[in-house]
Order: structure tokens, then C-alpha cells, then sequence
């Protein structure tokens, strides 16, 4: 399935095109891609000259935008194990690829601009063809990017670690097993914030602290306050409590007042940031 093509030229002439056949990660530290090209070069033919003539795609570069402001997403960088791709006599596809280091803060920008739907991106490529030994006036028209909701989040949770978000929590499980089930709810609130579903993820990211508390009188029998009471001093135990109280707050609005507005991105990720707080001070203080 492609996302988008545009016309190769050299001069007034359409050569070929260049389209874009996939998306994936690449398994990196930091959230990385790769876009894979599908390349369809023919020789040039112009008007009066029966001639064909052959030439090189010898290297290219780019970058991707997004928006109505055509904000810059980041830089394209060619696979450098790519050969120079040569043009063919008859149809023929040749693959080639760039890859983007996106960074944490790149890729929540642009999960803002698709805000839960099908990502919409342009990409401009600046092509270095060699023509009868010297570079040619190429071009390759500006490509519209448009992956559908569903392939773009399995390409981000291909590429993304849940210890990015759960670190912390993830180090305490080898002592606090107990609180799976509310781990398990803030990656069903991610999900949501993907989807594009803020009020379920604000209400999952509570159900994560509610789940919590419940662990603690479960394996303690008594309510949260009075358990951090017994591990730390009485003034920081209410803190603490008061803590999850408010982390509990945004999503009981969702859930209790039919008036209550909705949410927005920006908000659900905070709730849920605020409940992985809460889980982990509180995994942490109890830890046996």
C-alpha cells in the first residue's frame, strides 16, 4: 500500500516517479524511522531527439513538513548502502530509503498535529541526478504523505520502548508485583491518547490509581494514608495522599459530570503523567 508519489523530471521532462511504499522503526535509543522508496526511472526522451538518453540517481536528500505552515519535522537522511539507481528501458521499480531521527520532542509534535487520526505529512526530496557526466536540472515534485491512523501507531509502538513512560515503575516491579494491573491500564490510557480518545485516557490513567490504592488495602488492610504513615512521617503520608486524590481528580469530572467539557491532548498525557508519578512514589515507598 503507498502513502504518496510525486514526478521525477529533468528539465520540462517527467522521467519517472518516486513513491512512498512504507514506513517503519528502526530500533534505536531514540524514536527513528525509516521511509522506504519505491523508484520508477526511465531514460529521458526529449522532443526532436530519437535518442534516449540513460542517466544516474547518484544521491538525494530532504526533510519533512507538516501543517498549514509547512513546519519543518526533521531532516531526511539517504540509506548509505543505497547504489546509485540507473534508468531503465523499461518499468522496473528500484528501492532506496531515507531514515529520520525524530527525538522524543519531535514525535509529540507530531502527535499534536495528527491529533488521533491518519497522518498527513509533505516531503520534498532534492534528487542529484548525472546526466552525460554533469549534474541535470532535476527535480521531484513535493510528495503528500497521508498514513492512515492505524499503520502509523503500529509503526510507533514498533519503535517505542515502555520504559520510555514506565522506567521508574518498571525497576520497582521486581519488588512490587502487585500493581501490574494499574501498569497495565496506563498503557491502555496510552493507547487512547493514540486513538485520539482523551476523555478514555484520563479515565483509564485514574482507574491506574484507583487500582493502586486498592493493591495497597488488599495486601495491607488499611487505606493508603495510614499504610505511607507507617514507612514515612504523618505530614508527607497526607501529601502523598493528596497527591493521588488529584491524580484521581480529572478523570472523576469525565466520569461523574455529564456537563464536563472535553479534554485535550495535552491534558490526558498530563493525567496520565500524574498518575505514573503517583504509582511510582508510592511503589517506591512501599517497597518491602
Amino acid at each position: 500500500m503507498g502513502y504518496g508519489h510525486g514526478d521525477v523530471t529533468i528539465g520540462p521532462y517527467i522521467v519517472g516517479h518516486v513513491a512512498v511504499n512504507k514506513i517503519t522503526a528502526i530500533p534505536a535509543l531514540r524514536p527513528h524511522l525509516r521511509v522506504g522508496l519505491l523508484w520508477t526511472l526511465g531514460p529521458l526522451r526529449r522532443s526532436g531527439n530519437p535518442d534516449p538518453q540513460d542517466y544516474q540517481l547518484v544521491d538525494f536528500r530532504g526533510e519533512l513538513r507538516m501543517g498549514t505552515d509547512d513546519r519543518i519535522v526533521g531532516q531526511l537522511v539517504r540509506d548509505r548502502s543505497m547504489h546509485p539507481l540507473r534508468s531503465l528501458d523499461y518499468v522496473q521499480a528500484q528501492e532506496g530509503s531515507v531514515g529520520l531521527d525524530l527525538g522524543e520532542q519531535r514525535l509529540e509534535r507530531v502527535e499534536e498535529h495528527r491529533a488521533g487520526g491518519a497522518l498527513t505529512l509533505k516531503m520534498q526530496l532534492w534528487p542529484h541526478i548525472e546526466l552525460e557526466g554533469s549534474t541535470a536540472d532535476a527535480r521531484i515534485q513535493e510528495i503528500r504523505i497521508e498514513v492512515p491512523r492505524d499503520d502509523w501507531i503500529a509503526v510507533v509502538s514498533a519503535g517505542a520502548d515502555e520504559s520510555i513512560n514506565l522506567l521508574e515503575i518498571r525497576y520497582h516491579l521486581a519488588y512490587a508485583d502487585r500493581y501490574r494491573s494499574s501498569l497495565a491500564e496506563l498503557r491502555r490510557a496510552r493507547e487512547a491518547v493514540d486513538r485520539g480518545d482523551f476523555d478514555s485516557a484520563v479515565i483509564q490513567a485514574r482507574k491506574a490509581v484507583t487500582l493502586m490504592e486498592r493493591a495497597v488495602e488488599s495486601a495491607t488492610g488499611d487505606n493508603l494514608v495510614t499504610v505511607l504513615t507507617d514507612r514515612i512521617d504523618e505530614e508527607h503520608a497526607r501529601l502523598y495522599g493528596g497527591i493521588v486524590v488529584r491524580a484521581k481528580g480529572m478523570g472523576n469530572m469525565t466520569a461523574h459530570v455529564p456537563a464536563a467539557r472535553e479534554y485535550t491532548r495535552v491534558e490526558a498525557l498530563f493525567a496520565i503523567r500524574l498518575a505514573t508519578i503517583s504509582l511510582e512514589v508510592v511503589a517506591g515507598l512501599l517497597a518491602e
